[in-house]
């Protein structure tokens, strides 16, 4: 048998198999942001292996209207109880189709805040529902991500989970 410190490059790549798609997938309390789950499903059905990082993402309350009833810690506690619920309820598909799946909660600026974490985790894409034409909120956030133009790509996902055109 040969020394495995001395393996090569395809040797290496024949072992481990392809590198996985690292999607992420940003979530919100409407169905249609959940149009990535039956993507990524589709997609390690291809023989693509994928991972999958669900965010919750909320910017900050700092409207003093709602600070003077409220302080910031109960806010939190607010968001990220909706936070579990909406995440444990969108990873329940991608964990039964055997798709390793990680949840996270973040109180920031959502531009700016997925963007990072697709960064940091190094995620190969960005997954967003296509935006109905009167989703205005929706198709902000899609054409300020795009605008930012940073090296993730953005996939948009129709209704029945297929990459719109």
């Amino acid at each position: 048998m040969g020394n495995p410190a001395h393996a090569t490059p395809a040797g290496e790549q024949a072992r481990s198999g392809p590198a996985p798609q690292r999607l992420l997938i940003p979530i919100d309390a409407t169905e249609a942001s959940r149009r990535g789950v039956p993507y990524a499903i589709a997609l390690a059905r291809q023989v693509e292996p994928v991972e999958v990082c669900l965010l919750y993402i909320v910017a900050p309350v700092r409207d003093w209207e709602v600070l003077r009833f409220r302080t910031e810690q109960e806010i939190h506690r607010h968001f990220q109880s909706r936070a579990e619920r909406f995440l444990a309820e969108a990873s329940a598909p991608l964990k039964a189709a055997g798709i390793p799946c990680k949840a996270c909660f973040r109180e920031q600026e959502p531009v700016f805040g997925i963007l990072d974490l697709a960064e940091q985790l190094e995620c190969t894409a960005i997954v967003l529902p296509r935006p109905d034409w009167l989703d205005f909120r929706s198709s902000g956030l899609v054409r300020r991500l795009k605008r930012a133009r940073r090296p993730t790509p953005v996939i948009l996902v129709a209704a029945d989970g297929s990459v719109a055109q």
